[in-house]
Protein backbone atom coordinates (compact mmCIF):
# COMPACT_ATOMS: atom_id res chain seq x y z
CA UNK A 1 0.00 0.00 0.00
CA UNK A 2 1.18 3.51 -0.74
CA UNK A 3 2.39 5.68 2.11
CA UNK A 4 -0.09 8.15 3.62
CA UNK A 5 -0.48 11.40 1.73
CA UNK A 6 0.50 13.32 4.86
CA UNK A 7 3.26 12.26 7.23
CA UNK A 8 2.09 12.76 10.81
CA UNK A 9 4.26 14.05 13.59
CA UNK A 10 3.80 12.71 17.07
CA UNK A 11 0.63 14.14 18.55
CA UNK A 12 0.88 15.57 22.04
CA UNK A 13 -1.52 14.32 24.71
CA UNK A 14 -3.39 17.67 25.03
CA UNK A 15 -3.86 17.80 21.24
CA UNK A 16 -5.08 14.21 21.16
CA UNK A 17 -7.62 14.93 23.90
CA UNK A 18 -8.76 18.08 22.09
CA UNK A 19 -9.46 16.23 18.85
CA UNK A 20 -11.15 13.43 20.77
CA UNK A 21 -13.54 15.91 22.36
CA UNK A 22 -14.18 17.60 19.01
CA UNK A 23 -15.55 14.28 17.76
CA UNK A 24 -16.98 12.80 20.97
CA UNK A 25 -19.15 15.71 22.13
CA UNK A 26 -21.29 16.18 18.98
CA UNK A 27 -21.51 12.43 18.40
CA UNK A 28 -22.68 11.88 21.98
CA UNK A 29 -25.27 14.65 21.72
CA UNK A 30 -26.74 13.34 18.47
CA UNK A 31 -27.04 9.83 19.96
CA UNK A 32 -28.32 11.02 23.33
CA UNK A 33 -32.05 10.59 22.47
CA UNK A 34 -31.56 6.81 22.58
CA UNK A 35 -31.19 7.10 26.37
CA UNK A 36 -34.52 8.93 26.70
CA UNK A 37 -36.62 6.16 25.09
CA UNK A 38 -36.80 2.52 26.13
CA UNK A 39 -37.08 1.39 22.52
CA UNK A 40 -35.89 3.16 19.39
CA UNK A 41 -37.31 0.60 16.98
CA UNK A 42 -39.60 -2.43 16.90
CA UNK A 43 -36.62 -4.52 15.79
CA UNK A 44 -34.99 -3.90 19.17
CA UNK A 45 -38.06 -5.44 20.77
CA UNK A 46 -37.77 -8.52 18.56
CA UNK A 47 -34.11 -9.00 19.46
CA UNK A 48 -34.81 -8.37 23.14
CA UNK A 49 -37.78 -10.71 23.45
CA UNK A 50 -35.84 -13.53 21.78
CA UNK A 51 -32.75 -12.85 23.89
CA UNK A 52 -34.81 -13.28 27.06
CA UNK A 53 -35.92 -16.72 25.86
CA UNK A 54 -32.28 -17.61 25.16
CA UNK A 55 -31.24 -16.49 28.63
CA UNK A 56 -33.86 -18.92 29.94
CA UNK A 57 -31.96 -21.78 28.31
CA UNK A 58 -33.99 -22.16 25.10
CA UNK A 59 -32.37 -22.71 21.70
CA UNK A 60 -32.23 -19.92 19.13
CA UNK A 61 -34.20 -20.67 15.92
CA UNK A 62 -36.20 -23.23 17.89
CA UNK A 63 -38.20 -22.78 21.08
CA UNK A 64 -35.81 -19.96 21.99
CA UNK A 65 -37.11 -17.59 19.32
CA UNK A 66 -37.44 -17.35 15.55
CA UNK A 67 -36.37 -14.48 13.33
CA UNK A 68 -34.71 -14.15 9.92
CA UNK A 69 -31.50 -12.52 11.21
CA UNK A 70 -28.19 -14.34 11.84
CA UNK A 71 -27.33 -15.12 15.48
CA UNK A 72 -24.88 -12.31 16.29
CA UNK A 73 -27.44 -9.74 17.38
CA UNK A 74 -29.17 -12.23 19.70
CA UNK A 75 -25.86 -13.26 21.28
CA UNK A 76 -25.12 -9.60 22.02
CA UNK A 77 -28.56 -8.85 23.48
CA UNK A 78 -28.66 -12.09 25.49
CA UNK A 79 -25.20 -11.44 26.92
CA UNK A 80 -26.08 -7.89 27.95
CA UNK A 81 -29.37 -8.95 29.52
CA UNK A 82 -27.60 -11.76 31.36
CA UNK A 83 -25.28 -9.19 32.94
CA UNK A 84 -27.60 -6.23 33.51
CA UNK A 85 -31.03 -7.85 33.75
CA UNK A 86 -34.05 -8.65 31.61
CA UNK A 87 -34.96 -6.02 29.01
CA UNK A 88 -32.29 -3.56 30.20
CA UNK A 89 -32.42 -1.46 27.05
CA UNK A 90 -30.34 1.38 28.51
CA UNK A 91 -27.41 -1.05 28.66
CA UNK A 92 -28.14 -2.09 25.08
CA UNK A 93 -28.10 1.52 23.91
CA UNK A 94 -24.87 2.19 25.80
CA UNK A 95 -23.20 -0.76 24.06
CA UNK A 96 -24.57 0.52 20.74
CA UNK A 97 -22.97 3.91 21.39
CA UNK A 98 -19.67 2.22 22.23
CA UNK A 99 -19.87 0.34 18.93
CA UNK A 100 -20.35 3.67 17.12
CA UNK A 101 -17.34 5.08 18.98
CA UNK A 102 -15.18 2.09 18.06
CA UNK A 103 -16.19 2.41 14.41
CA UNK A 104 -15.37 6.12 14.50
CA UNK A 105 -11.91 5.27 15.81
CA UNK A 106 -11.29 2.78 12.99
CA UNK A 107 -12.48 5.29 10.39
CA UNK A 108 -10.16 7.87 11.90
CA UNK A 109 -7.24 5.51 11.37
CA UNK A 110 -8.28 4.69 7.79
CA UNK A 111 -8.68 8.33 6.70
CA UNK A 112 -5.61 9.42 8.64
CA UNK A 113 -3.50 6.81 6.85
CA UNK A 114 -4.86 8.03 3.52
CA UNK A 115 -4.65 11.79 3.96
CA UNK A 116 -3.59 12.88 7.42
CA UNK A 117 -4.88 13.85 10.84
CA UNK A 118 -7.59 16.29 9.77
CA UNK A 119 -9.09 13.80 7.32
CA UNK A 120 -9.16 11.19 10.07
CA UNK A 121 -10.96 13.51 12.48
CA UNK A 122 -13.47 14.48 9.79
CA UNK A 123 -14.22 10.83 8.92
CA UNK A 124 -14.82 9.91 12.56
CA UNK A 125 -17.03 12.96 13.11
CA UNK A 126 -19.07 12.42 9.95
CA UNK A 127 -19.81 8.76 10.71
CA UNK A 128 -20.85 9.55 14.27
CA UNK A 129 -23.23 12.24 13.04
CA UNK A 130 -24.57 10.29 10.05
CA UNK A 131 -25.58 7.38 12.28
CA UNK A 132 -27.66 9.65 14.51
CA UNK A 133 -28.99 12.49 12.37
CA UNK A 134 -32.07 10.78 10.96
CA UNK A 135 -35.37 9.26 11.98
CA UNK A 136 -35.44 7.46 15.34
CA UNK A 137 -34.90 3.98 13.88
CA UNK A 138 -31.40 5.06 12.84
CA UNK A 139 -30.47 5.35 16.54
CA UNK A 140 -31.52 1.80 17.39
CA UNK A 141 -29.02 -0.86 18.44
CA UNK A 142 -29.69 -2.69 15.21
CA UNK A 143 -27.90 -5.33 13.15
CA UNK A 144 -26.43 -2.80 10.71
CA UNK A 145 -24.73 -0.90 13.53
CA UNK A 146 -23.00 -4.00 14.89
CA UNK A 147 -22.22 -5.32 11.39
CA UNK A 148 -20.44 -2.13 10.30
CA UNK A 149 -17.84 -2.29 13.09
CA UNK A 150 -16.20 -5.55 11.91
CA UNK A 151 -16.64 -4.51 8.27
CA UNK A 152 -14.70 -1.32 8.97
CA UNK A 153 -12.01 -3.28 10.80
CA UNK A 154 -11.87 -5.67 7.85
CA UNK A 155 -11.36 -2.74 5.49
CA UNK A 156 -8.53 -1.35 7.59
CA UNK A 157 -6.80 -4.74 7.69
CA UNK A 158 -7.28 -5.18 3.95
CA UNK A 159 -5.60 -1.82 3.35
CA UNK A 160 -2.72 -3.15 5.44
CA UNK A 161 -2.72 -6.43 3.46
CA UNK A 162 -3.75 -8.55 6.45
CA UNK A 163 -5.86 -10.83 4.27
CA UNK A 164 -6.62 -13.63 6.73
CA UNK A 165 -7.92 -11.39 9.50
CA UNK A 166 -9.75 -9.14 7.07
CA UNK A 167 -11.70 -12.14 5.77
CA UNK A 168 -12.36 -13.49 9.27
CA UNK A 169 -13.86 -10.14 10.31
CA UNK A 170 -16.13 -10.16 7.27
CA UNK A 171 -17.54 -13.44 8.59
CA UNK A 172 -18.03 -11.81 11.99
CA UNK A 173 -19.99 -9.06 10.24
CA UNK A 174 -22.08 -11.72 8.47
CA UNK A 175 -23.07 -13.07 11.88
CA UNK A 176 -25.12 -9.89 12.28
CA UNK A 177 -26.63 -9.53 8.81
CA UNK A 178 -26.45 -11.60 5.65
CA UNK A 179 -25.68 -8.69 3.31
CA UNK A 180 -22.22 -8.39 4.85
CA UNK A 181 -21.29 -11.20 2.46
CA UNK A 182 -21.28 -8.68 -0.41
CA UNK A 183 -18.05 -7.22 1.00
CA UNK A 184 -16.07 -10.23 -0.26
CA UNK A 185 -16.34 -8.55 -3.68
CA UNK A 186 -13.59 -6.25 -2.44
CA UNK A 187 -11.09 -9.12 -2.64
CA UNK A 188 -10.25 -8.88 -6.36
CA UNK A 189 -10.12 -5.08 -6.16
CA UNK A 190 -7.83 -5.20 -3.15
CA UNK A 191 -5.56 -7.79 -4.74
CA UNK A 192 -5.14 -5.72 -7.91
CA UNK A 193 -4.61 -2.43 -6.08
CA UNK A 194 -2.46 -3.55 -3.18
CA UNK A 195 -0.61 -6.76 -4.03
CA UNK A 196 2.22 -7.30 -6.53
CA UNK A 197 1.23 -9.73 -9.26
CA UNK A 198 3.49 -12.51 -7.96
CA UNK A 199 1.91 -12.53 -4.47
CA UNK A 200 -1.77 -12.29 -5.37
CA UNK A 201 -2.46 -16.03 -5.30
CA UNK A 202 -0.94 -16.36 -1.85
CA UNK A 203 -2.94 -13.39 -0.57
CA UNK A 204 -6.14 -14.87 -2.01
CA UNK A 205 -5.38 -18.17 -0.29
CA UNK A 206 -4.97 -16.42 3.05
CA UNK A 207 -8.26 -14.62 2.47
CA UNK A 208 -10.07 -17.91 1.77
CA UNK A 209 -8.50 -19.42 4.87
CA UNK A 210 -9.85 -16.53 6.92
CA UNK A 211 -13.35 -17.09 5.55
CA UNK A 212 -13.15 -20.80 6.36
CA UNK A 213 -11.85 -20.18 9.89
CA UNK A 214 -14.58 -17.65 10.57
CA UNK A 215 -17.30 -19.98 9.33
CA UNK A 216 -16.01 -22.86 11.47
CA UNK A 217 -15.88 -20.67 14.57
CA UNK A 218 -19.41 -19.40 13.88
CA UNK A 219 -20.70 -22.92 13.39
CA UNK A 220 -19.23 -23.90 16.73
CA UNK A 221 -20.93 -21.02 18.52
CA UNK A 222 -24.22 -21.75 16.79
CA UNK A 223 -24.00 -25.37 17.91
CA UNK A 224 -23.71 -24.19 21.51
CA UNK A 225 -26.58 -21.67 21.42
CA UNK A 226 -28.94 -22.58 18.60
CA UNK A 227 -30.42 -25.00 16.15
CA UNK A 228 -28.60 -25.68 12.86
CA UNK A 229 -31.80 -26.81 11.12
CA UNK A 230 -33.65 -23.75 12.38
CA UNK A 231 -30.81 -21.46 11.36
CA UNK A 232 -30.98 -22.71 7.77
CA UNK A 233 -34.77 -22.62 7.70
CA UNK A 234 -35.24 -19.13 9.08
CA UNK A 235 -32.18 -17.14 7.99
CA UNK A 236 -31.34 -18.65 4.60
CA UNK A 237 -34.49 -20.12 3.07
CA UNK A 238 -36.60 -17.11 3.99
CA UNK A 239 -34.34 -14.61 2.22
CA UNK A 240 -35.64 -15.19 -1.30
CA UNK A 241 -39.27 -14.76 -0.35
CA UNK A 242 -38.54 -11.78 1.87
CA UNK A 243 -36.57 -9.97 -0.84
CA UNK A 244 -39.09 -10.85 -3.54
CA UNK A 245 -41.91 -9.28 -1.52
CA UNK A 246 -39.88 -6.07 -1.21
CA UNK A 247 -38.84 -5.81 -4.85
CA UNK A 248 -42.14 -4.56 -6.23
CA UNK A 249 -42.51 -1.11 -7.85
CA UNK A 250 -45.05 0.16 -5.35
CA UNK A 251 -43.07 -0.90 -2.28
CA UNK A 252 -39.80 0.41 -3.68
CA UNK A 253 -41.28 3.77 -4.61
CA UNK A 254 -42.82 4.21 -1.18
CA UNK A 255 -39.62 3.32 0.61
CA UNK A 256 -37.55 5.50 -1.69
CA UNK A 257 -39.74 8.46 -0.72
CA UNK A 258 -39.62 7.57 2.99
CA UNK A 259 -35.91 6.84 3.28
CA UNK A 260 -33.61 7.32 0.30
CA UNK A 261 -34.79 10.78 -0.75
CA UNK A 262 -34.66 12.37 2.74
CA UNK A 263 -31.42 10.50 3.49
CA UNK A 264 -29.78 12.06 0.44
CA UNK A 265 -31.31 15.50 0.84
CA UNK A 266 -30.64 15.92 4.56
CA UNK A 267 -26.91 15.24 4.24
CA UNK A 268 -26.48 16.43 0.66
CA UNK A 269 -23.17 18.10 1.55
CA UNK A 270 -21.67 14.76 2.64
CA UNK A 271 -23.01 12.87 -0.38
CA UNK A 272 -21.76 15.50 -2.84
CA UNK A 273 -18.33 15.44 -1.22
CA UNK A 274 -18.19 11.65 -1.51
CA UNK A 275 -19.27 11.72 -5.17
CA UNK A 276 -16.53 14.26 -5.91
CA UNK A 277 -14.02 11.81 -4.47
CA UNK A 278 -15.40 9.06 -6.73
CA UNK A 279 -15.14 11.29 -9.80
CA UNK A 280 -11.46 11.91 -9.05
CA UNK A 281 -10.74 8.18 -9.58
CA UNK A 282 -7.88 8.70 -12.04
CA UNK A 283 -5.99 10.90 -9.58
CA UNK A 284 -6.53 8.71 -6.51
CA UNK A 285 -3.97 6.49 -4.86
CA UNK A 286 -4.49 2.77 -4.38
CA UNK A 287 -5.89 3.13 -0.85
CA UNK A 288 -8.34 5.82 -1.91
CA UNK A 289 -9.48 3.70 -4.86
CA UNK A 290 -10.11 0.82 -2.50
CA UNK A 291 -12.23 3.16 -0.36
CA UNK A 292 -14.28 4.03 -3.48
CA UNK A 293 -14.79 0.31 -4.17
CA UNK A 294 -15.86 -0.12 -0.54
CA UNK A 295 -18.43 2.65 -1.01
CA UNK A 296 -19.88 1.03 -4.16
CA UNK A 297 -19.98 -2.49 -2.72
CA UNK A 298 -21.57 -1.28 0.51
CA UNK A 299 -24.23 0.52 -1.51
CA UNK A 300 -25.06 -2.73 -3.27
CA UNK A 301 -25.43 -4.44 0.10
CA UNK A 302 -27.65 -1.69 1.50
CA UNK A 303 -30.17 -1.82 -1.35
CA UNK A 304 -30.05 -5.56 -2.09
CA UNK A 305 -32.93 -6.48 0.20
CA UNK A 306 -35.24 -3.81 -1.19
CA UNK A 307 -36.30 -2.71 2.30
CA UNK A 308 -34.45 0.64 2.21
CA UNK A 309 -35.08 1.83 5.75
CA UNK A 310 -32.72 4.51 7.05
CA UNK A 311 -30.71 2.12 9.21
CA UNK A 312 -30.03 -0.15 6.22
CA UNK A 313 -27.65 2.54 4.96
CA UNK A 314 -25.40 2.48 8.01
CA UNK A 315 -23.36 0.00 5.98
CA UNK A 316 -22.76 2.77 3.43
CA UNK A 317 -22.13 5.50 5.99
CA UNK A 318 -18.66 4.23 6.91
CA UNK A 319 -17.09 4.54 3.43
CA UNK A 320 -19.27 7.61 2.79
CA UNK A 321 -17.67 9.31 5.79
CA UNK A 322 -14.16 8.44 4.58
CA UNK A 323 -14.67 9.70 1.03
CA UNK A 324 -16.42 12.88 2.14
CA UNK A 325 -13.64 13.54 4.65
CA UNK A 326 -10.99 13.17 1.94
CA UNK A 327 -12.77 15.67 -0.31
CA UNK A 328 -13.41 18.22 2.44
CA UNK A 329 -9.86 17.89 3.76
CA UNK A 330 -8.45 18.51 0.28
CA UNK A 331 -10.77 21.49 -0.30
CA UNK A 332 -9.65 23.08 2.96
CA UNK A 333 -6.19 23.41 1.44
CA UNK A 334 -7.49 25.52 -1.44
CA UNK A 335 -8.30 29.18 -1.92
CA UNK A 336 -11.99 28.63 -1.15
CA UNK A 337 -11.32 26.99 2.22
CA UNK A 338 -13.43 29.47 4.20
CA UNK A 339 -16.41 28.93 1.94
CA UNK A 340 -15.88 25.16 2.05
CA UNK A 341 -15.75 25.23 5.84
CA UNK A 342 -18.89 27.37 6.06
CA UNK A 343 -20.91 25.21 3.66
CA UNK A 344 -19.79 22.01 5.40
CA UNK A 345 -20.61 23.31 8.89
CA UNK A 346 -24.03 24.71 7.97
CA UNK A 347 -24.96 21.84 5.67
CA UNK A 348 -24.19 19.24 8.34
CA UNK A 349 -25.15 21.12 11.51
CA UNK A 350 -28.63 22.24 10.36
CA UNK A 351 -30.13 18.78 9.69
CA UNK A 352 -28.26 17.36 12.67
CA UNK A 353 -29.81 19.84 15.08
CA UNK A 354 -33.27 19.39 13.58
CA UNK A 355 -33.19 15.59 13.80
CA UNK A 356 -31.71 15.60 17.30
CA UNK A 357 -34.52 17.82 18.59
CA UNK A 358 -37.07 15.65 16.76
CA UNK A 359 -35.66 12.43 18.22
CA UNK A 360 -35.77 13.76 21.77
CA UNK A 361 -39.46 14.61 21.64
CA UNK A 362 -40.91 11.96 19.32
CA UNK A 363 -42.10 8.47 20.19
CA UNK A 364 -39.79 6.20 18.15
CA UNK A 365 -42.47 3.52 17.76
CA UNK A 366 -45.17 5.79 16.34
CA UNK A 367 -43.34 8.88 15.03
CA UNK A 368 -44.58 8.30 11.48
CA UNK A 369 -48.17 7.36 12.35
CA UNK A 370 -51.21 9.32 11.27
CA UNK A 371 -53.93 9.66 13.94
CA UNK A 372 -55.11 7.69 15.77
CA UNK A 373 -51.77 7.01 17.41
CA UNK A 374 -51.29 3.70 19.21
CA UNK A 375 -51.23 4.21 22.99
CA UNK A 376 -48.88 1.32 23.54
CA UNK A 377 -47.70 2.55 26.95
CA UNK A 378 -51.28 2.23 28.28
CA UNK A 379 -51.57 -1.34 26.99
CA UNK A 380 -48.19 -2.27 28.46
CA UNK A 381 -49.20 -0.75 31.80
CA UNK A 382 -52.39 -2.84 31.86
CA UNK A 383 -50.37 -5.99 31.17
CA UNK A 384 -47.96 -5.19 34.01
CA UNK A 385 -50.78 -4.44 36.43
CA UNK A 386 -52.80 -7.57 35.61
CA UNK A 387 -50.10 -10.20 35.41
CA UNK A 388 -47.15 -11.41 37.45
CA UNK A 389 -43.49 -11.00 36.42
CA UNK A 390 -43.27 -14.78 36.02
CA UNK A 391 -46.33 -14.92 33.71
CA UNK A 392 -46.01 -15.34 29.99
CA UNK A 393 -48.16 -13.47 27.51
CA UNK A 394 -48.98 -13.71 23.81
CA UNK A 395 -49.31 -10.69 21.50
CA UNK A 396 -51.13 -11.16 18.20
CA UNK A 397 -49.86 -8.76 15.55
CA UNK A 398 -46.49 -7.14 14.93
CA UNK A 399 -45.94 -5.56 18.33
CA UNK A 400 -43.11 -7.30 20.15
CA UNK A 401 -42.57 -3.95 21.86
CA UNK A 402 -45.33 -4.86 24.31
CA UNK A 403 -43.21 -7.71 25.68
CA UNK A 404 -40.37 -5.31 26.48
CA UNK A 405 -42.50 -2.44 27.75
CA UNK A 406 -44.55 -4.71 30.04
CA UNK A 407 -41.46 -6.67 31.18
CA UNK A 408 -43.12 -10.00 30.34
CA UNK A 409 -41.79 -13.06 28.49
CA UNK A 410 -43.49 -14.23 25.31
CA UNK A 411 -45.26 -17.59 25.32
CA UNK A 412 -44.11 -18.60 21.86
CA UNK A 413 -40.99 -18.57 19.72
CA UNK A 414 -42.58 -16.02 17.36
CA UNK A 415 -42.23 -12.39 18.52
CA UNK A 416 -44.53 -11.14 15.78
CA UNK A 417 -46.30 -12.02 12.55
CA UNK A 418 -46.38 -10.68 8.98
CA UNK A 419 -43.15 -8.81 9.66
CA UNK A 420 -41.91 -6.96 6.60
CA UNK A 421 -45.21 -7.73 4.85
CA UNK A 422 -47.16 -4.93 3.18
CA UNK A 423 -50.26 -5.27 5.34
CA UNK A 424 -52.00 -2.42 3.55
CA UNK A 425 -52.10 -4.39 0.30
CA UNK A 426 -54.60 -6.95 -0.95
CA UNK A 427 -51.96 -9.69 -1.11
CA UNK A 428 -52.76 -12.96 0.66
CA UNK A 429 -50.95 -13.14 4.02
CA UNK A 430 -48.43 -15.80 2.99
CA UNK A 431 -45.38 -14.38 4.72
CA UNK A 432 -42.25 -16.20 5.89
CA UNK A 433 -43.53 -16.10 9.49
CA UNK A 434 -47.01 -17.35 8.56
CA UNK A 435 -45.80 -20.34 6.52
CA UNK A 436 -47.60 -23.69 7.01
CA UNK A 437 -44.98 -25.04 9.44
CA UNK A 438 -45.44 -22.02 11.73
CA UNK A 439 -48.86 -22.99 13.05
CA UNK A 440 -48.05 -26.44 14.53
CA UNK A 441 -45.02 -24.89 16.27
CA UNK A 442 -47.15 -22.00 17.52
CA UNK A 443 -49.73 -24.41 18.91
CA UNK A 444 -47.03 -26.49 20.58
CA UNK A 445 -45.57 -23.38 22.23
CA UNK A 446 -48.95 -22.16 23.48
CA UNK A 447 -49.73 -25.60 24.94
CA UNK A 448 -46.34 -25.77 26.66
CA UNK A 449 -46.43 -22.17 27.96
CA UNK A 450 -50.10 -21.12 28.28
CA UNK A 451 -50.18 -17.32 28.26
CA UNK A 452 -51.77 -15.57 31.22
CA UNK A 453 -52.96 -12.88 28.80
CA UNK A 454 -53.58 -12.79 25.06
CA UNK A 455 -53.25 -9.30 23.60
CA UNK A 456 -55.02 -8.74 20.28
CA UNK A 457 -53.59 -5.68 18.49
CA UNK A 458 -55.47 -6.55 15.28
CA UNK A 459 -58.68 -5.42 16.99
CA UNK A 460 -57.20 -1.89 17.18
CA UNK A 461 -55.71 -2.05 13.67
CA UNK A 462 -52.24 -1.39 15.04
CA UNK A 463 -49.72 -1.64 12.19
CA UNK A 464 -52.57 -2.20 9.70
CA UNK A 465 -53.48 -5.56 11.23
CA UNK A 466 -57.27 -5.26 11.12
CA UNK A 467 -57.46 -7.51 8.06
CA UNK A 468 -55.95 -10.39 10.01
CA UNK A 469 -58.20 -11.11 13.03
CA UNK A 470 -57.41 -14.07 15.23
CA UNK A 471 -60.70 -15.65 14.14
CA UNK A 472 -59.12 -16.30 10.72
CA UNK A 473 -56.47 -18.56 12.26
CA UNK A 474 -57.83 -21.82 13.74
CA UNK A 475 -54.99 -22.31 16.24
CA UNK A 476 -55.76 -18.97 17.88
CA UNK A 477 -59.54 -19.02 17.45
CA UNK A 478 -59.87 -22.43 19.11
CA UNK A 479 -57.53 -21.53 21.96
CA UNK A 480 -59.37 -18.30 22.78
CA UNK A 481 -62.80 -19.95 22.56
CA UNK A 482 -61.83 -22.83 24.82
CA UNK A 483 -59.64 -21.30 27.52
CA UNK A 484 -59.93 -17.50 27.54
CA UNK A 485 -62.39 -14.71 28.23
CA UNK A 486 -62.28 -11.05 27.27
CA UNK A 487 -61.37 -8.92 30.28
CA UNK A 488 -60.49 -5.48 28.89
CA UNK A 489 -60.19 -3.21 25.91
CA UNK A 490 -57.39 -0.65 26.08
CA UNK A 491 -57.05 1.83 23.22
CA UNK A 492 -58.98 -0.61 21.04
CA UNK A 493 -56.65 -3.50 21.89
CA UNK A 494 -58.67 -6.45 23.18
CA UNK A 495 -57.12 -8.38 26.07
CA UNK A 496 -58.09 -11.92 27.04
CA UNK A 497 -57.31 -13.63 30.36
CA UNK A 498 -56.95 -17.36 30.86
CA UNK A 499 -59.88 -19.01 32.61
CA UNK A 500 -58.59 -20.65 35.79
Amino acid sequence: MAAPAVTLRAISAPTAWLWTLVVAIPVFIVHLPSFFHQLMDGDEAVYGSIAVLMDGGARLYAEGGVDNKPPGIYWVYAGIFDIFGRYQMTAIHLVGLLVVAATCLLLFVIARDLAGLRAGVLAALLYGILTGAGNPRLLAANTELFMTLPLTAAMLLMMRRQWFWSAALMVVAGAFKQVAAVEVLLLPVGLILLEPRESRMRAAAWFCAGIAAGLLAGAGLLALTGSFAGFWRWTIQTLVGYATANWTPGVLWQRAQDSIVPLLVDMIVVWVAAVIAVLRWRRLGSGERLAVAWFVVSGIGAVAGGHWSWHYFIQVMAPLAVLAALTIDRALEGRMRRWVAAVAIVGIAAPTLWWTAFNFRSDPLTYDWSPPIAQHELVAAYIRDHSKPSDRIFVWGDWASLYVESDRVQSTRFPGFLRGFDRGSDLPPTNWDTAPDVWPELQSDLNRNPPALIVDTAAADWSDFANYPMSNYPVLAQLVAADYRQVATVDGVVIYARVS
